[in-house]
């Protein structure tokens, strides 16, 4: 196995290649790599080259020896037998190779469809003017290499490759402007909703600020909703007895469909508004919110709340900066969330029953409001305020009396830069939900350094100490381990 020569990359396969000619120093290579123009069709920089010649030489492949010439003392680089049977043994695979070529600007293309159209084209042709440059490039190159037999079949690889792309990049653009018969636009979607939840589909083409029309059915009835740059601009309804001609009864039925579980559906960038279509004056994300208010299913709420134990936290402080607009309910579920109360907890806090919370829960969801909690972060939380609250509790024996709360109240004065504060005894945790978990760390750090600070002022540091011990040993042990990791405990603890 110490014998065994590792697979060679193309860089490897260049520069033993060069060196089977003669020795040369590591700025040679690259003298020898431009003269030949080389670098037209391979992307390969110096630092490359002395990184491909340092990891040669460690393998045996090639030999250093230094030499002064006129300038500095400089390394040569000699092919080693070694390296000889090795450049043969890669030459045979590379030449017999079976490996497609990779056409990695495809990927681009490929996820296209999640930018704006009108983002998309400038970026599109930037790259045929990219192109256009790179094939007039080659084509001087060709012209100057005609004794060559051999770089010219690579340069002329090269430049029908490069013509090749510019044809077809040219006529997707001339495709997506709408300037061929054929579709235009960045999306076709066609589907069934049993695969593909319809707040998703939604959220998609609002995101992308793609127009269109998406069209669902079940077999029996019609509905459509276009969309101008990602905005629900228009809806229709068309029963089996024809089409729905009331403006409330054609918005409910498009609510309705947020119920469907099955029917196709197709999102067409070539249909606009349909004549006669109820105008829209809503947001995607106010469209998805009324909808999902519809949603009475518990196995479509499922697919977001699976149990009461699932806790969420807010996407931001400011629910309603963007005109989403929210019922007095989903405001008091929304302010409720803490990032440590669960559905359980928060449906008590908000007196509601359990599926009434989950119901306006899967709404903020899918509207985009919440989130799932970060596991991390709500042991953090949870871990923090047990400790602050059991170090609280562990001080009432030693005060002047029960109804004693200037501990309290004097570490909320020094706390008061901070979004965290005792009510009475219990932690109000009032810090951003969508905080960085080390920023949230930092917070929590520097409210338990004040609360141990006047805890030792009040009964002395021999009683904190004994104190601290007896909190760590009341903690969950589970949350043990989050209080050491974010140093929100003395080292000695």
């Amino acid at each position: 196995m110490a014998n065994e020569i590792p697979a060679l990359t193309t860089n490897d396969l260049l520069v033993l290649g060069l060196l089977l000619d003669r020795p040369m120093h590591g700025y040679e290579i690259l003298q020898q790599i431009r003269a030949a123009g080389v670098d037209l069709w391979l992307p390969i920089s110096p630092a490359a080259i002395y990184y491909t010649l340092s990891k040669l030489h460690r393998w045996g492949l090639v030999l250093e020896t230094r030499a002064r010439g006129e300038g500095p003392e400089r390394s040569i680089y000699h092919l080693t037998e070694r390296g000889r049977e090795a450049f043969l043994a890669g030459m045979e695979n590379a030449l017999a190779s079976q490996e497609p070529t990779r056409f990695e600007y495809g990927l681009g293309i490929f996820l296209l469809n999640k930018l704006p159209q009108e983002r998309a084209l400038p970026l599109l042709e930037q790259r045929l003017e990219f192109l256009r440059r790179r094939e007039e490039t080659l084509a001087e190159a060709r012209r100057q290499t005609s004794e060559d037999p051999l770089r010219c079949a690579i340069l002329t690889y090269a430049a029908n490759c490069t013509r090749v792309e510019r044809e077809w990049l040219e006529g997707l653009i001339r495709h997506l402007r709408g300037e061929t018969e054929e579709y235009r636009g960045l999306m076709l979607l066609r589907g069934d909703l049993r695969d593909f939840h319809l707040p998703e589909l939604i959220k998609l083409i609002a995101s992308g600020r793609h127009s269109g029309t998406l069209t669902i059915t079940d077999g029996i009835s019609v509905r459509t909703i276009s969309f101008h740059q990602g905005r629900p601009v228009c809806a229709t309804s068309r029963r089996p007895e024809g089409v729905v001609q009331d403006h409330n009864q054609v918005l409910n039925d498009i609510y309705d469909l947020f119920r469907w579980q099955e029917g196709a559906f197709t999102f067409d960038q070539r249909m606009g508004p349909q004549e006669g279509c109820l105008i829209l004056q809503m947001s995607a994300e106010n469209l998805i919110l009324s909808g999902a208010r519809w949603v009475d299913n518990w196995a479509i709420i499922q697919k977001v709340i699976p149990s009461s134990e699932v806790i969420f936290e807010r996407q931001s402080e400011a629910p309603l900066d963007g005109g989403l607009e929210l019922t007095p309910k989903e405001k008091q579920v929304w302010q409720a969330l803490d990032g440590v109360r669960n559905v359980a907890e928060i449906a008590q806090a908000c007196g509601l029953t359990e599926f009434e919370t989950s119901k306006i829960l899967y709404g903020l969801y899918e509207a985009g409001l919440i989130r799932p909690g970060d596991l991390d972060k709500i042991r953090l939380r949870r871990a923090f305020r047990e400790f602050a609250e059991l170090l609280c509790q562990a001080t009432k024996p030693y005060r002047a009396s029960p109804e004693d709360f200037t501990c309290e109240e004097e570490v909320n004065r020094r706390a008061a830069n901070l979004p965290i504060r005792f009510n009475f005894s219990r932690i109000e945790d009032q810090t951003e939900p969508a905080l960085p978990i080390d920023k949230l760390a930092e917070m929590y750090r520097r409210f338990l350094q004040i609360q141990q600070e006047v805890v030792q002022e009040r009964f002395g540091e021999p009683l904190l100490r004994q104190l601290l011990r007896q909190t760590m040993a009341q903690v969950n042990p589970s949350l043990k381990e989050t209080l050491r990791r974010y140093r929100l405990i003395p080292a000695s603890l």
